[in-house]
């Protein structure tokens, strides 16, 4: 999956959410940070990077 599309794919998610306060998402596509502010004026920052590939094996 491309970053681009990991981060589309998170902002949905979070846009669509009913259960957080959010008030406002804020996307930085430049510096790849999604700036999420909930209604209680804190605010969290979601920093996207592609940091290689892993694999899972089944023992």
């Amino acid at each position: 999956m491309l970053k681009n599309e990991i981060k589309d794919r998170l902002f949905d998610v979070l846009n669509d959410t009913d259960n957080l306060p959010i008030q406002d998402i804020v996307v930085d596509d430049r510096n790849n940070v999604l700036n999420i502010y909930l209604a209680d004026d804190t605010r969290f920052t979601i920093h996207v990077e592609n940091c290689g590939k892993w694999t899972l094996f089944k023992v």
